[in-house]
């Protein structure tokens, strides 16, 4: 698959998208994590099974990212963005949520200004200096909206790759 650069234009906009809707964590770096994980919990149903030490390296208001885990909102790659996150499942070897969907590959249609509703399974863990982060998602529920044309732009833009230290 061809890897699509962001030129100037492009970047501006993506950083308008991920800036727009929420606030960064005080220091702009991550939260302890004893007071993101409470958080998470409390507005969302999760199953955690095994010691669910696996965590995402999420660039939400951070571009150099940081350990997160059950993000609400989640820049996962310099394509693709989720927002509005509900996690129902958060464990050693998944994870399973709904919210929105939103990127690069679909500007076209607008949907910064109103995201696909989907399910998503991150997983396939991964491990780098010695903590575990999810390398992969699969979009397991698409909002009706979504076009097999946006689908394809979808998967041609990060092929389901989560962006993780490992990859650097």
């Amino acid at each position: 698959m061809q890897r699509i650069a962001l030129t100037g234009v492009g970047a501006a906009a993506l950083l308008a998208v991920i800036g727009c809707g929420g606030e960064e964590p005080e220091g702009g770096g991550a939260l302890p994590e004893e007071e993101t994980a409470p958080q998470a919990e409390e507005t969302s149903p999760t199953t955690t099974t095994g010691d669910a030490e696996v965590y995402v390296l999420n660039r939400y208001g951070d571009e150099n990212g940081f350990d997160d885990r059950r993000p609400t909102e989640y820049v996962a790659t310099e394509f693709t963005t989720f927002s509005d996150m509900e996690w129902r499942e958060w464990s050693d070897e998944r994870a399973r949520g709904e919210g929105g969907l939103l990127g690069t590959w679909c500007m076209d249609q607008e949907c910064q200004n109103d995201p696909y509703d989907v399910e998503v399974e991150l997983g396939d863990p991964v491990e780098a200096d010695g903590t575990r982060y999810f390398s992969t998602y699969t979009i397991t529920g698409y909002d009706d909206d979504m076009t097999d044309e946006v689908r394809r732009a979808l998967e041609g833009a990060d092929d389901g790759r989560l962006e993780h230290p490992a990859a650097r």
